[in-house]
């Protein structure tokens, strides 16, 4: 098998990438790998992933969470047919890496489509058509994410692209925010640095979520200082956008949001009571929001001593917060 055109300084970038995304060095590169390294490239295929929700943290968190269990997959990606990467790429590939036989069928026909348009290269556009041609790991990972081949095509063709859920407008920044094509603000150095290098799944940290979320919930409002009614903003914000994306939120402890949703509260409701004309006319909190937050929410990148938005929420209604006083209108006044 032998290349039909050269890779671009782009796929070069990309292949790289998918070597990292591999859990074993060992095993063949495959389709899922390949997909996950579109995600760190310029230019339209990166972008018309990201656009439906495709972005490097959502697909890395699926591959994470999959690593070392093939029993996760439904599809085999015919990886019993690798082919060593000189076979496929020819001069720009070598005899030591391999990829799976859905793999290689994805670079062919990536090169494939590049001769036909008369592409000098074969790009980074070229390989995610090739990825969609068939059913394979690439596909079923997008299907994990809740995205269709069919979307994917229409984004990179021009089209519309952003993934169409439940949730309300107002929640997009948030949602953005969780998928890597936003960043809080509140947010030190380091933890930036971090974010740049491997991305932060903040929807298995749900209480470090919701604690910046918080500041970002004041700051849309136009709010100089941020109290408890902003926190409890987040604890919904956070809860709804993670109820879209289940594939990232995992087993995280989410019970703050799902005992104020058992309430009929929700994160529309709370914000329109905020926010409407004759708005709720709130007291001072008895304690700063800092104190409330700093009380029950740690703030680290560790997903197994995240305590959840559940004790948040309860420091929150423990005491004569505005927090408190909005729940108790919401739940008596039936706005809820």
């Amino acid at each position: 098998m032998e290349a039909i055109t050269s890779p671009d300084w782009n796929i070069v970038g990309i292949l790289g990438a998918a070597r990292g995304a591999r859990g074993d060095a060992e095993a063949p590169i495959g389709t899922e790998h390949l997909l996950a390294g579109l995600t760190t490239a310029k230019g339209p295929a990166r972008e018309a992933l990201a656009d439906v929700g495709a972005t490097k943290i959502a697909l890395l968190t699926v591959l994470r969470n999959r690593k070392d269990d093939d029993g996760a997959w439904s599809t085999a990606d015919d990886a019993q047919a690798s082919v060593a990467s000189e076979d496929i790429l020819g001069e720009d590939g070598d005899r030591r890496t391999h990829y799976t036989g859905a793999a290689a069928r994805a670079l062919t026909a990536a090169m494939g489509d590049a001769r036909r348009t008369d592409a000098a290269k074969f790009g980074a556009d070229h390989l995610l058509r090739g990825l969609l041609e068939e059913e394979n790991r690439a596909v079923e990972l997008l299907a994990v994410c809740g995205i269709t081949p069919q979307a994917v095509r229409a984004r990179l063709d021009g089209g519309p692209g952003s993934r169409e859920d439940a949730l309300n407008p107002l929640l997009h920044p948030t949602r953005d925010v969780l998928l890597g094509r936003g960043q809080y603000r509140r947010v030190s150095f380091w933890m930036r640095w971090m974010i740049k290098l491997g991305g932060v799944n903040w929807a298995s940290l749900p209480a470090g979520w919701a604690r910046l979320e918080t500041f970002e919930q004041a700051r849309r409002l136009g709010d100089g200082t941020v109290g408890t009614e902003h926190v409890l903003l987040a604890i919904l914000a956070t809860h709804e956008v993670a109820l879209q994306h289940p594939h990232l939120s995992g087993e995280a402890r989410y019970a703050g949001g799902e005992r104020l949703a058992a309430l009929g509260i929700d994160y529309a409701s709370a914000h329109q009571a905020l926010t409407t004309p004759d708005h709720l006319r709130l007291p001072p909190d008895p304690q700063p929001a800092e104190h409330y937050i700093n009380e029950s929410t740690p703030l680290n990148l560790d997903p197994t001593t995240d305590p959840g938005t559940g004790p948040l929420l309860e420091a929150l209604l423990s005491d004569d917060t505005r927090a408190r006083q909005l729940v108790e209108a919401l739940t008596t006044s039936g706005d809820g």
